[in-house]
């Protein structure tokens, strides 16, 4: 019987593997940009995100696609030769999955503090950059938002920084309010 292959877990070594390989020739700031630039065409192009998930593609032709994609992109040799691995274990459909795990070793290293921001309409640039600046002031840190939009939460937002969580949408306090409004018989 043969032990089933826990993807996240695999994810995380070849995101720490790429990261030990890119501190060590000090490009962690160039593949962190190149896992961005990737990424981002997986989501925009069905042709790419096919190229790096489907199973009826075979190596060579993976390969030859790949290398396209670098040359267009301008893709490091270290990214090149990332890719060039995951392709030869098989595992170039984990690009993905494993772009966090390399973010959470980059963000660290980097100082960069990740907090979660999900508010009831898209905020824009100016909210942001005020949020940003206020999170500074209480963490010390720089700060990287990751944007979620919940139209549920009626209004407001909820922001956490690894445990800690500040909800302030007007859902949570309605909810409040109809417990209290239970408990005094209303």
């Amino acid at each position: 019987m043969t032990k089933k292959i826990n993807k996240s877990e695999l994810a995380q070594k070849y995101a720490s593997a790429l990261f030990d390989e890119a501190m060590l020739y000090g490009v962690a700031d160039t593949v962190a940009d190149e896992f961005d630039e990737l990424d981002q065409l997986l989501v925009t192009s069905p042709e790419c995100n096919r190229l790096f998930v489907s199973r009826l593609i075979g190596d060579r032709d993976r390969r030859q696609g790949i290398e396209l994609i670098c040359d267009k992109a301008n893709v490091s040799d270290l990214m090149r030769r990332f890719l060039g691995v995951l392709i030869e274990n098989g595992r170039l459909s984990l690009f993905s999955e494993i772009k966090p795990f390399f973010y959470r070793l980059y963000e660290k290293y980097k100082g960069i503090l990740s907090v979660s921001v999900v508010s009831a309409k898209v905020l824009n640039e100016a909210t942001q950059q005020h949020l940003t600046a206020v999170l500074q002031q209480i963490f010390n840190k720089e700060i990287r938002l990751d944007m979620t939009v919940n139209p549920f939460l009626i209004g407001g937002l909820t922001v956490q920084v690894g445990s800690f969580m500040a909800d302030a949408c007007v859902r949570t306090k309605l909810q409040k309010l109809n417990l209290v409004m239970k408990g005094v018989g209303i």
